[in-house]
């Protein structure tokens, strides 16, 4: 990798020697920017919650059950395309930001899960309030009780 950038790298958290987790640690703290920004799917054949979590803390951006497929595999590598997470480096973490849930899927992408939000923003349902309204709102008032 110090020889060779990559642009995606596939790992098996169940390698021989260096597990997957133990092999992402190493590239977000020891390989120097922008090597460490590497997108890393996680492959796993039992993919349990803990594994599940395991993955993202260590700093993976994506896991991935096996079998693989060409489609789910092409999917993921897409929606990683599209992916416009920030990059938190700090001293219990370094990976691509955890906080997704919420997100939904990358705009052009359909989502996997029925909770997931839809990338669209619709019309608005009312009015902006002017400053004079919010000031208003906002006004200390006294409360008799």
């Amino acid at each position: 990798l110090k020889r060779k950038p990559v642009d995606l790298i596939l790992v098996d958290c169940a390698m021989p020697e260096m597990d997957g987790y133990d092999f992402v640690k190493w590239l977000r703290r020891e390989m120097p920017s922008p090597m460490c920004e590497t997108p890393v799917i996680m492959l796993t054949g039992h993919p349990i919650s803990a594994k599940v979590f395991k993955s993202r803390d260590c700093g993976a951006s994506f896991v991935v059950t096996k079998p693989l497929t060409p489609s789910i595999l092409l999917e993921r590598i897409r929606w990683l395309s599209k992916d416009t997470r920030a990059f938190i480096s700090c001293e219990s973490y370094v990976g691509p930001d955890r906080h997704v849930r919420n997100l939904g899927p990358p705009p052009g992408t359909t989502g996997r899960r029925s909770g997931d939000l839809s990338a669209e923003v619709g019309e608005a349902t009312e009015g902006n309030m002017d400053q004079s309204a919010i000031d208003d709102l906002m006004k200390p008032r006294r409360v008799s009780l």
